[in-house]
């Protein structure tokens, strides 16, 4: 019996050392945020699109009317049109969503850096 436990204890003790040695293989390769390699991952997950049709109603009453009021804004298109060229990922995240460009109306920056695109 006293055979088969030390048996037992050294197979335990060879597969935890081969774990340890793996694991030090491991955390020794150089870290790499794909999020910033790929322009896309990060940018797409931090636009949120929000259809001007969809805040109509009464609780986003307020928010509606100041959305429209800009998007009557020739100012404010203009200043939305110019973010929009003026960030390529922005742009190519909302391709990747299906809004179309000249359908923007406003752009807000969310409190983590994301954008709240309206369109109408």
């Amino acid at each position: 019996m006293n055979s088969v436990f030390r048996i037992a204890l050294a197979g335990a003790m060879t597969a935890a050392s081969l774990s340890g040695v793996a694991l030090a293989q491991t955390a020794t390769k150089p870290m790499v945020d794909t999020t910033t390699t790929t322009n896309s991952t990060a940018m797409d997950d931090n636009v949120s699109v929000v259809m001007m049709s969809s805040l109509e109603g009464e609780n986003n009453s307020a928010k509606f009317a100041e959305i429209e009021a800009l998007s009557k804004s020739e100012t404010a298109l203009a200043e939305t049109r110019s973010m929009i060229e003026g960030d390529a990922n922005l742009a190519a995240a909302l391709t990747a969503k299906n809004v179309q460009l000249e359908n923007v109306v406003h752009i807000e920056t969310a409190a983590n850096g994301g954008k709240v695109v309206y369109v109408k």
